[in-house]
């Protein structure tokens, strides 16, 4: 049975995260998916580690084999016109264009979707900026999953009260987004069912991330305030929530009983430390914060955090060890899911990267190949998709329009 996007074409255009995500996601699930870079103006995330046994090389960033699974590779210069050329004749092929350059430029370049519609009006075209291609600060905006994560709030509150904000890990809206990206673009290909007709979809990355400061929303909203940086206390609104010391160096687990059932479940695996009657409503075990986290501190830091983490679940309770990268390598839920798929290339060897995380009963995801080193199928795409001759490629590799 063929994968549930089987057919569908897509044009990625994209670089560094978001946009590139967005696509794997779709070549996952059996797209066609034409990585389109340049030699001289490479991906940058090929720069970036980690690199298989440490050795920087174009062609041995992990993360890049990550995020480009499954793709091909078109190396040329889209700048000059005979590059633009083959280009249209890509637009012409693809369902989906997904491009990822700083507001405006795509236009600049002569890209634009309404210059790129007369070519295919079927086409759904994405540009995921960060604060998207309109507004007051639209076009001109350039900005990466960091500033996101500072326009969308989070920044300012992670870290603790004395200190500056640390954020969250990474470029956060980088990975929050292709979510968005792909339920748009599944949106589209709906409609375009119904109407014949493409479209073009304005993603911006930092609104991707608002929705997780919804607390913080409401709070200014109802009372004016704005929340403080507080480390890591779970929520103002439920307790207990939080993480907790455990046995071993680095060792801690996330325990969460704010529910009524889940919090009558902990006492009865902890007992007299959590019995003060006062605590017996959320109220009272939202006032009583840090006397029951103290509690369940002095229970938990002597214990290893694997079987407090059995015990707790056996009893009911919401907790889970908080896993570093060794636990997720090794993590037998992971494993059985297939989270993890074997690839292989010439340059890194065997390695493992992510795979889909969902599985869909009645459809397989494609098995997931290596990324495409840089241009390793130029010729058969210019050949396939945009029927140019062997001495039409020769030409335009002479004119150093094809890399």
């Amino acid at each position: 049975m063929s994968a549930p996007l089987s057919g569908l074409k897509v044009l990625d255009m994209g670089w560094l995260m978001v946009g590139p995500m967005s696509a794997r996601y779709l070549t996952d699930l059996g797209a066609y998916t034409v990585k389109l870079e340049s030699r001289k103006r490479r991906d940058p995330l090929r720069a970036l580690g980690p690199f298989k046994d440490g050795k920087q090389g174009p062609e041995r960033s992990l993360s890049y084999h990550m995020i480009n699974a499954g793709k091909h590779s078109v190396a040329m210069n889209i700048r000059k016109d005979a590059g633009r050329d083959i280009v249209l004749k890509l637009v012409e092929w693809a369902d989906v264009l997904i491009e990822s350059f700083s507001p405006g430029v795509i236009d600049e370049m002569g890209y634009s979707y309404e210059t790129l519609k007369t070519v295919n009006p079927k086409l759904i075209m994405v540009s995921t900026g960060i604060l998207g291609r309109s507004g007051p600060r639209g076009i001109g905006t350039s900005g990466t999953g960091i500033t996101g994560s500072a326009f969308a709030g989070a920044t300012a509150l992670m870290g603790w009260p004395d200190r500056k904000p640390t954020g969250p890990h990474g470029p956060w809206t980088d990975s929050v987004a292709p979510r968005f990206v792909v339920s748009s673009i599944l949106a589209a290909l709906h409609r375009r069912k119904l109407t014949n007709a493409g479209c073009y979809i304005d993603v911006a990355q930092a609104e991707c991330g608002l929705q997780f400061l919804l607390p913080a929303f409401l709070e200014h909203s109802a009372n004016g305030t704005n929340p403080a940086r507080v480390g890591y206390a779970g929520s103002k609104l439920r307790s207990p929530c939080g993480i907790f010391r455990c046995k071993g160096e680095d060792r801690w687990i996330a325990i969460d009983a704010s529910d009524q059932q889940d919090w009558i479940s902990l006492k009865g695996v902890i007992g007299s430390p959590l019995a003060d009657p006062g605590f017996d409503t959320i109220v009272g075990r939202i006032r009583g914060r840090e006397a029951i986290e103290a509690a369940l501190t002095a229970w938990t830091t002597p214990q290893d955090a694997k079987s407090v983490e059995t015990l707790l679940q056996n009893a009911g309770v919401p907790a889970h060890v908080v896993c570093q990268a060794h636990d997720l390598i090794v993590d037998s839920d992971l494993r059985h899911h297939n989270h993890y798929r074997k690839i292989s290339d010439a340059e890194v060897g065997e390695t493992e990267t992510t795979g889909p995380q969902f599985r869909l009963s009645l459809t397989p995801h494609v098995e997931t190949r290596a990324a495409p080193r840089i241009g390793d199928s130029t010729g058969e795409i210019l050949r396939d998709l945009c029927g140019l001759s062997d001495d039409e490629i020769t030409r335009l590799e002479r004119a150093g329009i094809v890399e």
